[in-house]
């Protein structure tokens, strides 16, 4: 059975602790957001961060109905008036917001992964230069934004699966260990609409279905691949 986008958001978001800053506020999370490398107090990049992993996970339109944001303040507002917003009875894929200087805003958030009793765990961005596991009291939080999940039951149909990927993997090996046959890594790579053959860690790939079955009579069937980008090409030149 598929993962429902719920497990998926919980694993994909506790494959990103440990994640660190290269220079002030220079990090993975801010380069996809803002399309190119930032640096400097300017960039703070706790909610760019729960974006992009909604975004990696292919699930963006559950992150404020699909809105591009790294300021905390319009996730609540987002919240409240699209009835999402929660101030108890916290459970697990809350995105949890914080007011620490007491000003009424919401200055931190981080993506709930467990609750026990008050004491709620999240996976947060932008902690000391890093992505870190914290637990705290709901007494510290302010609120939060409850996105609309599907119900568990309501996974991909037609047996298709998804994949988090791990160090040093390629869609060739990926191809290869999931699906049976490495040649068929461009599946992989036309189902998540990648323009590039570049993966990284605690992203979640869907995979294709089992292949078709035979129906050729045991004749040459002519098969045209798709058009891939530049690097998917480069990079198919080097593994085949």
């Amino acid at each position: 059975m598929a993962d429902s986008a719920l497990q998926r958001l919980i694993a994909l978001f506790n494959a990103q602790v440990g994640t660190k800053e290269t220079g002030e506020n220079n990090v993975i999370y801010n380069t996809d957001f803002y399309g190119g490398a930032v640096q400097g107090p300017d960039f703070p990049w706790c909610c760019a961060f729960i974006w992009d992993v909604f975004r990696m996970a292919g699930l963006s339109g559950l992150f404020c109905g699909g809105a591009k944001t790294a300021w905390c303040p319009y996730v609540v507002d987002y919240a409240r008036s699209h009835g999402q917003w929660v101030t108890g009875d916290y459970r697990p894929g809350d995105l949890i917001l914080y007011d620490f200087n007491g000003d009424g805003l919401a200055d931190h958030i981080g993506f709930c992964t467990a609750v026990s009793g008050t004491a709620l765990t999240a996976v947060e961005g932008n902690v000391d230069g890093a992505v870190r596991r914290m637990t705290r009291t709901s007494r510290e939080v302010m609120g939060a934004c409850r996105p609309a999940y599907p119900s568990s039951g309501s996974g991909s149909s037609g047996g298709e699966r998804t994949y988090i990927v791990q160090p040093n993997d390629t869609l060739w090996n990926i191809a290869r260990d999931q699906l049976g046959d490495g040649s068929r890594w461009w599946e992989i790579l036309e189902l998540n609409g990648l323009t590039s053959a570049l993966i990284r860690p605690g992203e979640v790939l869907r995979l294709p279905t089992a292949a078709e079955p035979d129906v050729s009579g045991g004749k040459t069937v002519p098969v045209t691949l798709p058009e891939l980008s530049s690097d998917a090409r480069t990079w198919a030149s080097l593994i085949c």
